[in-house]
């Protein structure tokens, strides 16, 4: 257990003074004792509740176990997380470790635990720690944490940093499940009965196993797979849900069955596969099965937004299958969890790619109505970023507007535009302010013209202001307010100086 006299000792920079002078037996001293308390430290992180906590005066032990470790971590540290293809940084991973303190029980003393320390140099220190957690999902699982140190002199101050972690074992949580490290003990006739159930919401779930299936199940080759999720528990009081906010400090937030498909309306709307000839994107991983209950883990590898060749992350669901609870004889998801993405921040990920997608589908409205296309007969787009359909409008002279026929019929007889048509555009990425905040704004500019060619003769430019709230729950960022400057008029395209700048719509 914790010795906190030791750790004091261990990880002052002055023991470690003169390090490549010290003779051998001292170095694998330090070394031993070293290892054992890192080992440790990961081990008694691993759960938010600590069977020793029993006071509430005090912080959980489990923040003075990982802030060891963050003080002994090298700040160009990298790891690597149960085979999947996704490196970490030292943010990113201590993310990892607290996303995951969410799944496991306090830890118990006596389950299995060891720890060795490798024969190395004098300036690296590599250790293996390997201890079992139980799930709050039913079952128990061995984690392997290798890392590596190396000794580093600061100021004429020597220490060793931590520049390297790999983990394995079970994996249950992210990256290749290992059953050599679990105790599910898969059944392999349950699962193929499962394969047969007449359910098919249920089916549709090992349906996205076979790429070739998906043809039939899903609307389109560009949307991620949502037919399986119809399989949820249809009452709420039988259905524990809820999806990981980067926001919230440790617990995960409870869903009901409405609120969990409206945030996968607006996953599916940020995130696409990678492209339509990966037919492998999405992973079904056993965890545990039994005749009557079944859990499961989904990995999905996806693109945000809408650029070429965008930066791919993984999403993880852990489900749980439950069968005959209505006397039904069907299969039911009775447990949702949506982990959180270890690579990135949500937030700020969504605010990166938000205007480029709203803008995008601005254009498409535009771009599919025959000219003139006037301003206020393109903003149907506004729907499908907006909170029930409702969307404030700040326009010109109508102050005000609360609703799209308004937002629609607002100037249009203003100034004789009636005959003009929307001609340019430009996303003015100068106005998206980072980093993200739960309120924030980005303009867009748009120029309106008599003729759809050049010389478009005279011409008017207006100001697009997207007002956007991140709704917490849905974990998206959505349209509250628009407003809309008054048109600046311009006698010819030649007095418009800043037209180079812009593109066309068409």
């Amino acid at each position: 257990m914790r010795d906190p006299k030791m750790v004091a000792r261990i990880m002052n920079q002055k023991v470690l003074d003169d390090w490549m002078e010290k003779d051998d037996d001292y170095v694998e001293s330090v070394k031993n004792k070293l290892g054992e308390e890192i080992s440790q430290n990961f081990r008694w992180q691993s759960s938010l509740k600590d069977p020793l906590w029993k006071t509430a005066l005090r912080d959980p032990l489990w923040k003075s176990h990982v802030a060891l470790i963050y003080a002994a971590q090298d700040e160009n540290m990298v790891a690597e997380i149960c085979n999947s293809p996704f490196k970490l940084n030292q943010l990113q991973f201590n993310m990892f470790l607290h996303k995951n303190r969410n799944t496991f029980k306090p830890i118990d003393p006596n389950a299995p635990y060891s720890f060795s320390v490798f024969n190395t140099t004098k300036d690296v220190l590599k250790l293996a720690s390997k201890f079992q957690l139980t799930s709050y999902w039913g079952y128990n699982v061995t984690m392997i944490y290798n890392v590596e140190f190396k000794y580093q002199v600061v100021n004429k101050q020597g220490s060793y940093k931590i520049v390297h972690i790999v983990v394995g074992g079970g994996c249950t949580e992210h990256g290749v499940v290992n059953h050599e490290y679990t105790d599910v003990g898969v059944q392999k006739e349950a699962l193929e009965a499962l394969k047969q159930e007449n359910n098919v919401d249920v089916r549709a779930l090992f349906d996205i196993m076979s790429p070739a299936s998906m043809k039939y199940l899903e609307q389109t080759d560009s949307e991620i797979p949502s037919l399986w999720l119809e399989a949820l528990e249809k009452n709420d009081e039988y259905l524990e849900a809820g999806v990981c906010n980067h926001n919230e400090e440790t617990k995960l937030p409870a869903y009901t069955g409405k609120m969990i498909r409206s945030w996968y309306r607006r996953l599916s709307q940020m995130w696409k596969p990678p492209n339509k000839t990966d037919t492998d994107y999405v992973t079904v991983q056993m965890l545990s099965v039994h005749d009557t209950e079944m859990t499961a883990r989904i990995t999905m590898r996806l693109e945000i937004g809408l650029r070429e060749n965008a930066s791919i992350h993984e999403w993880n669901f852990k489900i749980r299958l439950s069968f005959n609870k209505h006397g039904d004889n069907h299969w039911y998801i009775t447990k949702f969890h949506a982990l959180c993405p270890a690579t990135i921040d949500y937030m700020q990920e969504s605010l990166k790619h938000m205007p480029e997608l709203i803008t995008e589908n601005f254009l498409e409205e535009v771009r599919g109505q025959p000219p003139p296309v006037v301003w206020y007969q393109s903003v149907d787009f506004i729907q499908k970023f907006s909170m029930n359909g409702y969307v404030e409008a700040n326009i010109c002279e109508a102050k005000d507007a609360t609703n799209l026929t308004q937002i629609r019929l607002t100037m249009k007889y203003i100034y004789g535009v009636a005959n003009a048509t929307l001609v340019l555009y430009k996303l003015d990425h100068s106005t998206i302010k980072f980093p993200a905040t739960e309120s924030t704004t980005f303009e867009m500019n748009t120029v309106t013209s008599p003729r759809a060619q050049e010389p478009y003769g005279w011409l008017y430019s207006q100001k697009w202001t997207f007002h956007l709230k991140w709704h917490n729950r849905d974990q998206f960022y959505y349209i509250h307010k628009l407003e809309l400057t008054c048109p600046n008029l311009y006698k010819t395209y030649l007095e418009f100086h800043d037209i180079q700048s812009f593109i066309r719509f068409k």
